[in-house]
């Protein structure tokens, strides 16, 4: 038997499983099929769990493209559920180092992700003009922000996959548009790296807030919400992060034998 557990936070879906559960590893045929809305279970991605020798659980993230992440607030929220079964402290091992998080009474959980940095490898400026003034924020993982003056009107789903794999991008990125509705409260909409549009990001959301937030005051706790729901961001002045929202568990699943077998044939 494969279980897989469907989980959702703030609007973003994702299939939580153990590695030593299936039957082979996931890789762009395995996400694809599973991330199916129609041929498989429908999700944004996959999360993959193993033993850590520096956490309570180690975390893989893979797209419905099958290509890796560094980092998934709300997948990270998820995890940290399911490893607690509770409320109570677990630590997370990622690609973007170890995250504490701590699950509430309430079930919501609030984690403390990689502090943001504003440079380095994932962005390489280069004579190429970029089409919108922004700010890039890696939080582990890459974004672009772009501020804008209405947020439903920004053609998303035509600069979105242009922006992800711009040349100043050399390892792609996700892209938020954000719009500040007052001191402590933002909109936006994202389109994932190796995703698409999404209901919600959580690692977009710190983008967002860190953005908001150096532009304002230099620190400060910020609510940014987005279609799918949303998340309270509270920025340090050395740009560290925690991000605080649910995480519910939607179903547990048994695949059957006909999905396994077209999914590791």
């Amino acid at each position: 038997m494969v279980g897989v557990e469907k989980w959702q936070a703030a609007g973003n879906a994702y299939l939580l499983v153990r590695a030593e559960d299936l039957p082979g590893p996931v890789g762009p045929r395995q996400a694809e099929l599973l991330c199916d809305r129609r041929r498989g279970l429908g999700a944004d991605g996959i999360l993959v769990l193993e033993r850590s020798s520096v956490a309570t659980t180690r975390l893989t993230i893979i797209n419905p493209d099958g290509s890796r992440s560094e980092a998934c607030g709300n997948g990270t929220r998820m995890v940290a559920r399911f490893i607690a079964r509770g409320p109570g402290e677990v630590t997370v091992e990622t690609d973007a180092g170890v995250l504490p998080a701590t699950v509430h009474a309430d079930g919501s959980v609030t984690v403390q992700m990689a502090s943001a940095r504003l440079d380095g490898p994932q962005y390489a400026p280069n004579a190429e003009p970029f089409p919108f003034p922004h700010r890039f924020v890696s939080v582990g993982n890459p974004h672009v922000t772009i501020e804008v003056d209405d947020v439903d009107a920004f053609p998303l789903a035509v600069e979105g996959p242009a922006l992800e794999h711009h040349p100043w991008l050399p390892q792609r990125a996700n892209v938020e548009v954000w719009r500040r509705l007052s001191p402590d409260s933002i909109e936006m909409r994202v389109w994932e790296r190796g995703v698409g549009e999404t209901d919600a990001c959580g690692s977009g959301a710190c983008a967002v807030a860190v953005a908001a937030v150096l532009d304002a005051a230099g620190s400060g706790t910020v609510e940014v919400r987005s279609p799918g729901g949303a998340l309270r961001i509270a920025v340090g002045k050395d740009r560290s992060i925690a991000m605080s929202g649910p995480a519910d568990r939607v179903a547990t699943i048994e695949l059957s034998d006909h999905l396994v077998s077209q999914v590791w044939p």
